[in-house]
């Protein structure tokens, strides 16, 4: 009886040496009955994903460390099953999940009583970071439905003591020295823009040399990337004075500003491809209070302005014109704006500067260059030997303009001028007095990569030549061409032959004066 006794006490040794073997494998599926230590990883942002043709990236930027863009103070990890309902709410604030990690993944490793493998198997985890007033959350669909709710106070020109990051936990999950490893990559729920202003020799000026105020920004957003709230508690105060002061954050030379995710873009414009499709009382913009020939001016500086791919004038595809009119959470928005001319005597009505925003996401916030070649066939039809004079409600009076030949890579582009107070019209439009109605004038003249010419049109002006309003009635044309998130001046070639109707020319700007 004895033998017996101790032939069982050896095969349940064995037995569970076998249990405990097979819990120590890497092998996750199959030891389902295996509950393993969690370890949890995460860092903020994360490497490119992205490659584009004829693209070369600069170094990678990962937030600001001086201005707490990558700190994490605390963390809650949620768990929905598959009906969304929560499973587990864990919050995590000790000392030892605090950092700035970006490059590498941060790990915490879960006490038993915190996290189990059963408790992730099948369902859907998130991990919110630095959200002290959470709570209350019974659904994932509350969840998406929560907003950050620190409108009161938010301050969109200050250093942020800290960031609202979200992440879902990542697909792939690995088994390490028996125990589960799940990964989250955090990104920011707020965008960040910044200024580069420059005087017009294209010298960067200094942030203590101009002053300006953020408009209409976002000052709440949905916790979650995949949140559903529409309530960004958007900020409408009116451009003023008081309010337009020299910046009190700045990095590398420029201002920097932040905003919740906000779209201003107003579907009811059915022309989108011939008129902005803009709802000016949501619009995101910078009112930069800068000198010019010594004497300080307003100018609006818009924060996202992009042309986008396979631009068709017979559709508007409301999907393509969105993310250029809206500023996305965890996005740079890098804005050059150029001091060139005459801006507005106060707040209330500021010139509009084009400037040259660069879109990015976060973590690959750096500068992009074009590496092949545009070709296009300038052909300009003088009116006796003027080539570059134009008059107010007589576009005959100037040169007939048009593109053949055009091949642009495969990329979008739009032609402008540096100014709003001069516009293209169609030369089917003009009257034979060469009268035009002020309608018909475009702000751009746009086309994509298979577009191969543009028909005959006119640099004409918007307004009468009147040197009480302003002393500059100088206007140059040039082209800009688009890839995804980047863009690049493309100068037109102007009339290279004083002697002849038509020609190639150099490339160089097209520039028109106003004499009437």
């Amino acid at each position: 009886m004895k033998a017996i006794s101790k032939y069982f006490a050896m095969c349940a040794i064995a037995l569970l040496g076998l249990a405990n073997t097979s819990c120590m494998s890497d092998d996750m599926d199959g030891t389902p009955s295996c509950d393993y230590d969690v370890v949890l990883e995460y860092k903020v942002g994360g490497s490119a994903t992205e490659t584009r043709a004829a693209v070369t990236r600069a170094a990678v930027e990962d937030g600001s460390e001086d201005l707490n863009e990558n700190l994490i103070n605390r963390l809650d990890l949620f768990v929905f099953d598959a009906t969304g309902k929560l499973v587990k709410s864990l919050p995590l604030t000790d000392a030892s999940v605090q950092g700035s990690p970006t490059t590498e993944y941060k790990h915490k490793k879960l006490e038993s009583d915190q996290l189990k493998r059963s408790e992730i198997t099948g369902n859907t985890l998130y991990l919110v970071a630095n959200l002290e007033n959470i709570s209350g959350i019974t659904t994932l669909n509350q969840l998406k439905a929560a907003t950050i709710n620190k409108a009161a106070t938010f301050n969109p020109k200050a250093k942020q003591t800290s960031f609202v990051m979200d992440a879902k936990m990542e697909e792939t999950k690995q088994i390490e020295n028996g125990m589960i490893h799940i990964q989250f990559q955090l990104k920011r729920a707020l965008a960040k823009i910044r200024l580069n202003v420059k005087d017009d020799k294209g010298k960067t000026v200094a942030p203590t040399e101009y002053a300006c105020q953020l408009i209409h920004y976002a000052a709440d957003g949905a916790i979650l990337a995949e949140g559903t709230s529409t309530s960004n508690e958007l900020n409408t105060e009116v451009a003023a004075s008081s309010k337009v002061t020299v910046p009190a954050v700045t990095q590398d030379n420029k201002a920097v500003f932040y905003s919740y995710a906000n779209s201003w873009i107003d579907k009811t414009k059915g022309n989108a491809y011939a008129e902005e499709p803009i709802d000016a009382n949501k619009q995101t913009y910078i009112l930069l209070k800068a000198k010019y020939n010594g004497k300080d001016y307003f100018y609006k500086v818009p924060v996202n302005k992009r042309l986008f791919d396979d631009n068709d004038a017979a559709t508007t595809d409301w999907t393509k014109y969105e993310p250029l009119y809206r500023l996305d959470r965890n996005t740079i928005y890098d804005v050059t704006a150029k001091v060139d001319r005459e801006g507005g005597s106060d707040p209330e009505h500021p010139a509009e500067l084009n400037v040259l925003p660069t879109v990015l996401p976060w973590e690959t916030g750096a500068e992009y260059t074009f590496n092949d070649a545009i070709s296009i066939k300038t052909n300009i039809e003088k009116n006796g030997e003027n080539s570059n004079e134009i008059a107010f409600n007589n576009a005959t009076f100037g040169p007939k303009i048009s593109f053949t030949e055009m091949n642009t890579n495969g990329k979008s582009w739009v032609l402008q001028t540096d100014s709003p107070d001069y516009g293209f019209i169609d030369a089917d439009k003009v009257n034979a007095d060469g009268s035009y109605d002020l309608a018909d004038v475009m702000t751009v003249i746009t086309g994509n990569g298979a577009t191969t010419e543009v028909k005959p049109f006119y640099v004409v002006p918007r307004s009468v030549l009147d040197y009480t309003q302003r002393d500059n009635y100088t206007c140059r044309v040039y082209m800009v061409a688009y890839s995804p998130n980047m863009k690049v001046i493309i100068n037109a070639p102007s009339d290279g032959s004083a002697g002849t109707a038509t020609g190639t020319g150099t490339k160089t700007d097209m520039e028109f004066t106003q004499v009437k």
